[in-house]
């Protein structure tokens, strides 16, 4: 298989492939970090794996099971007595997840609960567009710094920062009721116009 076509593939599975999968490892384990690493990983196996087997029927399939079984390697490496039952129910749910996960109407849940959580209002502005242009429109952490006019390190820091709010903060992995949305409203037009410009798009399978 030609690097053209594998590269060519892969940029195009991560423009649609990636805010999913990734949304939807959020939700079943909660972990903002390990669900970003899966899913980079799965790109980093198919740029080995493609060029020599070639491209899958499904890459979006492909991808889903490699992030997957690598989030279920992950957990299970990670388990501790004290937190056997907690990891099995998240094991269990895992392996449970359908590979064509894009077909299913949870899949845009995932994806809608990925968006509203990037623009939570806790989160400081910079912070929400910055979250947002990462995972769910797939810019590398370089692409944003220099959108931002700092440097790669300083953004990558803030997004560390953004992840940990999110987690000891306990901001909640969901689509707000209709009744917050005048509240919320206004953090996630910025981030969603964002998204929806033809000219951000992912440029890269990985960072």
């Amino acid at each position: 298989m030609g690097p053209t076509a594998v590269q060519t593939a892969l940029e195009t599975a991560s423009a649609v492939e990636t805010a999913r999968i990734t949304a939807t490892l959020i939700r079943v384990t909660g972990d903002w970090s390990l669900a970003e690493d899966c899913v980079q990983d799965s790109f980093a196996r198919a740029l080995a794996d493609w060029p020599e087997r070639g491209i899958p029927r499904n890459p979006g399939a492909w991808l889903t099971t490699v992030a997957k079984n690598r989030a279920i390697d992950r957990m299970r490496s990670a388990a501790s007595e004290k937190r056997a039952v907690h990891e099995l129910a998240i094991l269990t749910e895992l392996q449970g997840l359908s590979d064509e996960a894009d077909r299913a109407p949870a899949a845009d849940d995932d994806r809608l609960r990925l968006i509203h959580t990037c623009c939570h209002p806790a989160l400081p502005i910079d912070a929400r567009v910055a979250l947002t242009l990462r995972t769910v429109a797939g810019l590398t952490t370089g692409e944003i710094a220099r959108a931002f006019l700092v440097s790669e390190a300083t953004m990558s820091k803030r997004l560390v920062r953004a992840r940990a709010k999110i987690r000891d903060a306990g901001i909640p992995y969901r689509v707000p009721p209709r009744s917050s949305y005048p509240d919320v409203r206004p953090g996630s037009w910025p981030c969603s116009t964002l998204c929806s410009t033809r000219d951000i798009r992912p440029r890269k399978a990985t960072n």
